[in-house]
């Protein structure tokens, strides 16, 4: 029977656990110097050794001629099967109290063939509340002959009463040099043909895990039937080649959503994974940004510098950022969500809604000689640019047949006065009516239907409000109103400013009429606690000020004013 390489190339003996030098040593010198604690914790990522580890510490507490600080093989303790002084427990299916005291029952049971009767609890994170209770007895005055060793990816879910009574260890992620080393040892021992592009490949994706990476090589193995390359191991995760990454950002660059759009149906017919993918296109974006800030050191480091650095005078910095902030919540939605590739399209539609400018939508105009004297500092230029780097467009205006002519911020404000003390009264209450008459489930229904805002992302004028939605989070929902949270202060209120477009952008997509407000993820925090702390008897009010009448409009407004909303925003 064909066995999988990972179980064929486990690590006998400490000498072939790979990228974990500093555990070795600790545990060799504690066996060799006879000191060695009752109970050990081996934390870390998986796939990093833990399990494989605490087997060969189990043989070599026991060894009766430990050559170099590796077991003997050769012994009674290390020949003889299903060695009844090695106990393994797995906690994720005996994590009960009654599975516990069980254990608890027989650790006084002398060993049979050495010293020490060894306890390896593996995923000891999933052990009850009871059962942990039940084991901290025993962990804190163990028989003199009894060793833990517990084994876990998750540390932070293990009591602190535990913990403090262990000797820690933590694994670490093994690098990539030490992952290509041993598959190279592997494949030269079974006669895989497979090129250096490749090792690293998979070096790369395993994300630091041993485990991983070998059985993915078992997998290409299968998978090709002549040499292994570069592009099998990308075929298998679902993941895309360097050249194919780059060729697909450029699009995303370039803002061109018709061939995205291609380019997306051609990978789900192709069986990619959209969470990988996402992934992948993330750390393409950041070595860009490497290459565009750290160029020597770039190079040193990545053997594709070359790929990177053609688009390194395609972006800046600062989108490059915003790209990766927006696709860094994409990856966390689609982590509960069935239909990962509508997600990403709608990260991307996001993006570029931030980004693009339908031209047909601007018209030029040209500025007169304003005949009111300007002050001395203000620019005397008969032409003025409006740059936005998130836009991607340059704009210039010129001839406006505007007898009244002015620049965007002074249209703006004089467009539209806000009773910024009112508006907080406002937001006062509808904050509470909000969290007094929570509704989880209607939250998330809503929270679902608010992606479609993306399909007005490019309207004329609805665009600007449906992105400023997009761009918060919503925390809360009622029957009757909304809270959302944004990054920073002048978002919530820019939003809150905006609050008769945004709710009547909302009741198009929601079909009923909400009202909304927003706050920034500092004062959430403070909000959510003090409304913890009044009385549950709180009752719904009904707001006595008309938020229309806190927004006064001036009867003249600007034919761009859609447009100045749009640069001022972003």
């Amino acid at each position: 029977m064909y066995q999988a390489l990972y179980r064929k190339y486990r690590p006998k003996n400490l000498d072939e656990v790979g990228g974990q030098d500093t555990i070795v040593k600790i545990i060799k010198n504690s066996i060799l110097n006879n000191k060695i604690n009752h109970a050990y914790l081996f934390a870390g990522p998986r796939g990093t050794g833990k399990t494989s580890v605490a087997k060969i510490f189990a043989k070599m507490v026991n060894c009766e001629n430990l050559e170099k600080g590796n077991p003997c093989g050769k012994c009674t303790s290390c020949t003889v099967p299903n060695n009844s002084d090695i106990i393994e427990i797995d906690a994720a299916s005996n994590n009960g109290v009654d599975e516990i005291r069980e254990l608890r029952n027989k650790v006084n049971l002398v060993p049979s063939y050495g010293k020490y009767k060894v306890y390896i609890i593996d995923e000891v994170h999933m052990l009850t509340t009871g059962a942990f209770n039940a084991l901290l007895k025993t962990l804190e005055e163990p028989p003199a002959h009894i060793i833990f060793v517990l084994a876990t990816t998750d540390p932070h879910k293990i009591p602190e009463t535990i913990l403090s009574r262990c000797q820690r260890l933590d694994f670490k992620k093994i690098s990539e040099n030490n992952i290509v080393k041993r598959l190279s040892e592997i494949a030269n021992i079974e006669n895989i043909d497979i090129e250096e592009p490749a090792l690293y490949e998979i070096a790369r994706l395993s994300d630091g895990g041993m485990r991983d990476s070998i059985g993915m090589l078992d997998q290409a193995v299968a998978y090709s039937e002549s040499k292994i390359t570069a592009a099998d191991i990308h075929d298998i995760n679902g993941t895309l080649t360097p050249e194919d990454l780059k060729s697909f950002i450029n699009l995303i660059i370039k803002g061109d959503l018709e061939n995205i759009f291609k380019k997306l149906d051609f990978y789900n017919d192709s069986g990619k994974n959209f969470v990988k993918l996402t992934e992948e296109i993330i750390t393409f974006m950041r070595n860009i940004l490497l290459c565009l800030k750290a160029p020597e050191y770039f190079k040193t480091i990545n053997s594709n510098y070359e790929i990177y650095n053609e688009l390194v005078n395609s972006i800046n910095s600062e989108t490059i950022l915003d790209y990766i902030d927006k696709l860094n919540d994409c990856t966390i939605e689609m982590h509960q969500a069935s239909n990962t590739k509508l997600l990403l399209e709608l990260a991307i539609i996001k993006i570029l809604g931030k980004t693009e400018i339908d031209t047909k939508q601007i018209k030029t105009v040209e500025i007169k000689e304003d005949p009111v004297p300007k002050p001395a500092e203000s620019p005397a230029e008969n032409e003025t640019d409006i740059k936005s780097s998130e836009l991607g467009t340059k704009v210039e205006i010129v001839n406006s047949q505007s007898e009244k002519t002015q620049t965007v911020k002074e249209t703006k404000q004089k467009n539209r006065q806000v009773d910024y003390d009112k508006l907080n009264e406002i937001k006062e209450i509808r904050i509470n009516n909000t969290l007094a008459n929570f509704n989880k489930k209607a939250a998330m229904a809503i929270k679902q239907k608010i992606l479609s805002l993306n399909d007005f992302l490019l309207d004329p004028d609805f665009g600007k409000y449906a992105g400023m939605v997009l761009d918060g989070t919503l925390k809360a929902a009622s029957e009757k109103n909304l809270i959302f949270v944004y990054k920073n202060e002048r978002m919530a209120n820019l939003f809150n400013e905006n609050i008769l477009s945004i709710e009547e952008v909302l009741t198009k997509v929601l079909d009923n009429k909400y009202k909304a407000i927003a706050t920034d993820v500092d004062s959430w925090e403070i909000i959510k606690n003090e409304f913890n702390s009044k009385t549950k008897e709180y009752t719904y009010q009904e707001e006595k000020i008309n938020i229309a009448d806190l927004f006064k409009e001036d009867d003249e407004k600007s034919e761009f004013s859609v447009f100045e909303d749009i640069i001022e925003y972003n």
